[in-house]
């Protein structure tokens, strides 16, 4: 028996269809998207506006046109950043506000402009929960505070903050308001037309069930007036012209397409629509909380986080006694063929908090393909290892 555990870094194995996709499009299609009129380049075309589509359609966006695709979320969030740099918003030290849940994908940039003295930026402290604490956030608000950029979901402790309430102390105080979403896209229910917010950063290769190398983001109309995009290059659109700046989306778009990522993002979003994104979430919830129920009572594991609570999924952390997370990974893998991450998961802060830093934890995050079987063996190896029983 071979399993994989660590579906919060990327999911595994990938839809069938998924695979079908990715392998019809490099043996039949292969063609540049934008680039020519014949049949192959207009069906690669295709694809790519029926992607743009389905991720407006997933997270409720009227103007796909506004979807942007990149690499990944960390690319996309520093094309938003560096977009803005220049701009008006950051012409006077812009006071920007993260939380000690958030991923280094974003706290990086962020601390490099804070030591080049190009914004100021604060910590929103979290509440005795781990969920960001609504007074410390109201508190830390100043005159020149600009900018929320939190993650919807914490990679170690699952926790799923409240969009709607950020969002509305965002919008009551002119703050634009950037959710990263790497860990909730394709597992969380987000309606953005139900919220206030300036843009959405999505990847593909974790719940939307893409390969690696897509990502992107959606940004509303009054953040992207701000934006002063960097890149230019060739967009397959306007190309008498040399220098005026392309409409949406090429206006970020530049360059050749991610086509193959693309198309598995297209069949991984079209997977979780005829699953039912309800059912996935319920599904991970309750292996989560199964796992949770058997090895909570297990002398020598420690639990790091609460998986009963409603607002929580996708991650269960442990650590065990007297074996440091790495050896208790390397066992897992060498001994009982199961993958599983460890260490502080690009998240150094949220392990200050759990008192688990610098060593960090064993990080368990499963599938909606994991079986009841799958879990008991991980318990059942689980507690062989507190025994030393390999």
């Amino acid at each position: 028996m071979n399993l994989y555990f660590d579906n919060a870094s990327t999911s595994f194995p990938k839809p069938k269809d998924v695979i079908k996709s990715v392998n019809n499009f490099i043996s039949n299609i292969g063609a540049s998207s934008s680039r020519g009129y014949y049949k192959k380049s207009i069906e690669s075309n295709r694809i790519l506006f029926e992607c743009r589509e389905s991720i407006s359609s997933l997270f409720n966006y009227n103007k796909c046109e506004n979807v942007i695709f990149t690499y990944n979320a960390t690319y996309a969030f520093n094309l938003i950043l560096h977009s803005l740099i220049n701009s008006n918003l950051f012409k006077n030290t812009p006071h920007i506000l993260i939380s000690h849940l958030d991923h280094n994908s974003t706290t990086r940039p962020l601390i490099n402009l804070k030591n080049q003295g190009i914004i100021s930026l604060d910590y929103i402290n979290c509440a005795s929960d781990n969920f960001i604490d609504i007074n410390d956030f109201i508190f830390k608000i100043k005159d020149n505070t600009r900018f929320l950029i939190i993650s919807h979901m914490s990679n170690i402790l699952g926790n799923i903050q409240n969009l709607q309430k950020l969002s509305n102390i965002c919008k009551n105080n002119n703050i634009h308001f950037i959710i990263d979403a790497s860990q909730s896209a394709g597992l969380v229910n987000i309606n953005l037309s139900e919220i206030y917010f300036s843009a959405l950063i999505f990847t593909g290769h974790k719940n939307l069930f893409s390969t690696q190398g897509i990502g992107g983001f959606i940004i509303n109309d009054s953040l992207l007036k701000e934006c002063n995009n960097f890149f230019l290059g060739g967009t397959g659109s306007e190309s008498s012209n040399l220098i005026s700046k392309a409409n949406m989306p090429d206006y970020f778009e530049v360059g050749t397409h991610n086509m193959v990522g693309i198309c598995s993002l297209l069949s991984g979003i079209n997977f979780i629509n005829k699953t039912g994104l309800g059912n996935i979430f319920n599904h991970k919830k309750q292996i989560l909380k199964n796992i949770y129920d058997e090895i909570k009572n297990i002398n020598d594991i420690i639990v790091l986080n609460n998986v009963n609570i409603e607002d929580q999924n996708s991650t269960l952390c442990i650590n065990i006694k007297n074996i440091s997370s790495d050896k208790a990974a390397f066992i897992l893998d060498k001994y009982f063929n199961i993958c599983v991450r460890v260490g502080l998961h690009c998240a150094p802060n949220t392990h200050k908090i759990l008192n688990t830093y610098p060593h960090g934890c064993i990080r368990i995050s499963p599938s909606i393909f994991n079986s009841k079987e799958d879990i008991n063996f991980l318990i059942s190896s689980l507690y062989k290892i507190t025994k030393k029983e390999f």
